[in-house]
């Protein structure tokens, strides 16, 4: 009797290998044809401190800074509709922030302030002078934070829909799933029931306003940005838990450069009472609000955005 159920462990153990083994080649496959359908994006390569970071530059005169969402797939290609028409007037960088885009992926979870010293040291190295900064939603964030550890570094900011004004720090309930996000197989395989198509198709339905707006190409970009390498479950595992948030209603107050706030009305995940609260504390601030427009007014309303952004600049 002894012996069969040692024969039957040691068969059980063997098919829970064999199951192991084929989900780990499953999820390698994956990950290879995400990398080989992947759109080649034209892009320079600063070698950070951190990293390799992965920026665009167009256009001379005034430097602007154009920094994407804290959102699954995003990178500077949320900046494509934009960001020929304000080069004509500015010499633009959009960068990937790490662990997004063709960024490095850090080995481990970053928190706001890494990415902070992340954008200062861009401005440094990169730009060598200080810049504008045009910012959406949680990048928006990072922004404020590099505001109040470098205020010199900053000329002014263009902020789309702050997130740190309606929520803070993570919690530790928020946090607590972290370690197995980050597993070897376990947590690859949730990482990749989290990227597929269909999700980035839901998470971009809730932050547009209008749905058709979303482009089967927007869906691809998204997919295989977040898909780009295997360690790029590292930024999906910060996202998921919230590792990356801060409290950044203390650096809005206390912002000394020019700055103007931009709200979609229909902005389902960060609703339009933020502006609200912001508007009574910095009333001396510019505030714009989109009609019929979501998380992304550059994206659902391309052109009246550049203009705003041009007569801020002005």
């Amino acid at each position: 009797m002894h012996k069969k159920v040692k024969e039957a462990a040691l068969s059980l153990s063997a098919a829970a290998a064999g199951l192991l083994g084929g989900l780990f080649l499953w999820q390698k496959a994956c990950f290879w044809q995400a990398q080989k359908k992947a759109a080649i994006t034209n892009f320079e390569i600063y070698t950070s401190p951190f990293g390799d970071i992965a920026y665009t530059s167009m256009g001379h005169g005034r430097p602007l800074l154009l920094i994407h969402s804290m959102m699954l797939g995003t990178s500077l290609q949320e900046w494509d509709m934009v960001i020929r028409d304000l080069a004509k007037s500015y010499h633009v960088y959009a960068m990937d922030l790490p662990g997004f885009g063709a960024s490095f992926v850090p080995g481990k979870p970053w928190t706001a302030y890494q990415y902070a010293h992340c954008i200062d040291d861009f401005l440094q190295k990169v730009i060598r002078r200080p810049a504008f900064i045009l910012a959406s939603n949680g990048g928006a964030d990072m922004a404020l934070v590099a505001s109040m550890l470098y205020p010199t570094k900053i000329n002014g900011l263009i902020l789309v829909s702050p997130e740190g004004f309606g929520r803070g720090f993570a919690t530790n309930a928020e946090v607590k799933p972290l370690h197995s996000l980050l597993l070897p197989i376990l947590g690859t395989q949730h990482y990749l029931s989290g990227t597929t198509k269909g999700k980035i198709k839901e998470i971009l339905e809730e932050a547009f306003f209008a749905k058709e707006n979303i482009s089967k190409d927007l869906v691809n970009a998204c997919y295989y940005s977040a898909r780009r390498s295997q360690k790029a479950q590292v930024s999906f595992a910060t996202l998921k838990t919230s590792f990356w948030r801060a409290e950044t209603k203390a650096a809005f107050s206390a912002l000394n450069v020019p700055f103007e706030i931009i709200w979609g009305e229909e902005n389902k995940l960060n609703p339009i009472l933020n502006l609200e609260w912001a508007k009574d504390v910095r009333p001396d601030g510019e505030y714009v609000i989109f009609e019929e427009v979501g998380n992304f007014p550059h994206l659902e309303n391309n052109q009246a955005f550049t203009g705003i952004i041009k007569d801020f600049l002005k």
